[in-house]
């Protein structure tokens, strides 16, 4: 009897779990991709479960980053339990995906939000109670298009002689 008591408490899921799940889940949902690759050396079996539900053609899954294929992704994810290096990420964002979401946790928090930054990525989530967080990046979003850059107005030939600074 104490087994099957510790056995269902451990097959339970943890609050972060829940949150983390169903966060990838609204990701996968709104994004609608064909094709995803999770980076984490955590058992994700009841994520799949969920995942697989959704209508993905592909899904990969696996703990390395160094040995990452060459196939391209519609989204990339990589959990907290993995440390990506501003380089795997910068291979990840330009070679491998164009959506991309990374969990982290609190652990060095100053220079992780500065490397997300400077990479151009975005806060999503912060949950410090179960100590989540999650940045994402979507080249479709990245850079808008402004309505200031452009050639009207400002780099027009005709207005070369009108104005001098």
């Amino acid at each position: 009897f104490i087994r099957k008591r510790s056995r269902k408490t451990s097959l339970k899921m943890t609050k972060k779990e829940k949150i983390l799940h169903s966060y990838i889940t609204n990701i996968i949902e709104d994004e609608n991709p064909k094709n995803i690759c999770i980076l984490t050396s955590q058992d994700v079996s009841k994520l799949i479960k969920r995942i697989e539900k959704l209508g993905i053609n592909g899904l990969s899954v696996g703990p390395d980053i160094e040995k990452l294929s060459d196939e391209n992704f519609d989204l990339f994810i990589i959990l907290n339990d993995l440390h990506a290096s501003e380089s795997n990420i910068g291979t990840i964002k330009n070679l491998l995906s164009h959506k991309i979401a990374i969990f982290t946790n609190f652990e060095d928090d100053q220079k992780t939000n500065e490397v997300m930054l400077k990479l151009g990525f975005q806060t999503e989530l912060i949950d410090k109670n179960n100590k989540l967080k999650c940045f994402s990046y979507n080249l479709k979003t990245y850079n808008n298009k402004r309505t200031w850059n452009n050639p009207k107005g400002w780099a027009n030939p005709e207005n070369f002689d009108k104005f001098r600074w």
